[in-house]
C-alpha cells in the first residue's frame, strides 16, 4: 500500500512539475541578439525603411504590417520616419528556416514499474537583421553600416507574425550599441512595449 501512494505521489508531483514548467513558458519569446554601431556620431535620425515590399517582385505580404511595428519601435529611439531625403536608410530582412526535430521520453512510475511516452517537437530558427546605412554613402559598393542589430530566437512554429513584436522589443534597447558577444533577452506576449507595438 505504502509503494502504491509513495508511486501515486512521485506521479503527481511530476504532473505539476510539468503544468508549471509550461505555464512558465507560455507567451515567452526568448531571443539572441548581436549588435554593431560605428564609434562616430549618426549622421541623423531621419530614416526610411527598406525592406521585401509586396508591390515589387519577390515582396512579402507581411512587410507593410512589420514595417509598421518597426516604425514604432524607432520612434520610441527618437527616429522619424520620412518620405525623401532620409539621414538614414533602414535595411531590413528577416527569415525563418533550420528547422530541428527533437524526440524525448518520458518515464512515468506505476505500481507496475513505470511507463514510458514520447513526443516530438518541431522548431525553427527565426531570424531578423536590421542595417542602418548613412543614405549620403548610399551609393552601390560604397555603404556605411551606422549601426545593425541581428536577433534571432528558436521556437515552435513555422511564421514569423506571432513572434515578431516580441523580437522587435528585445532588439530596441541595442539601437546604435556595440555587443559583438550574443546577449539574452527574454519577453512576453504581455509585456507592455509588445503590446505596444502590436496595436495599430
Amino acid at each position: 500500500m505504502g509503494a502504491a501512494v509513495a508511486i501515486f505521489v512521485a506521479s503527481v508531483i511530476s504532473m505539476f512539475v510539468m503544468i508549471g514548467h509550461t505555464i512558465a513558458t507560455i507567451g515567452r519569446v526568448d531571443v539572441g541578439i548581436t549588435a554593431y554601431a560605428q564609434s562616430e556620431a549618426p549622421p541623423g535620425k531621419q530614416f526610411v525603411l527598406q525592406g521585401p515590399d509586396p508591390r515589387y517582385p519577390g515582396g512579402d505580404p507581411s512587410w507593410p504590417a512589420y514595417a509598421r511595428i518597426l516604425t514604432k519601435a524607432l520612434e520610441a529611439k527618437g527616429f522619424v520616419p520620412v518620405a525623401s531625403s532620409p539621414d538614414l536608410i533602414i535595411r531590413v530582412s528577416y527569415r525563418v528556416g533550420d528547422t530541428l526535430t527533437s524526440v524525448s521520453t518520458t518515464a512515468t512510475p506505476t505500481k507496475g514499474g513505470s511507463t514510458d511516452s514520447t513526443s516530438v517537437s518541431t522548431t525553427n530558427l527565426r531570424t531578423i537583421q536590421i542595417e542602418a546605412l548613412d543614405a549620403a554613402s548610399a551609393a552601390p559598393g560604397n555603404q556605411t553600416i551606422v549601426w545593425s542589430i541581428h536577433a534571432q530566437s528558436r521556437g515552435a512554429g513555422d511564421g514569423l507574425a506571432k513572434v515578431f513584436p516580441n523580437m522587435v522589443a528585445a532588439m530596441q534597447g541595442y539601437v546604435g550599441v556595440t555587443a559583438e558577444q550574443e546577449v539574452k533577452v527574454s519577453n512576453y506576449n504581455s509585456d507592455p512595449e509588445v503590446v505596444r507595438l502590436t496595436q495599430r
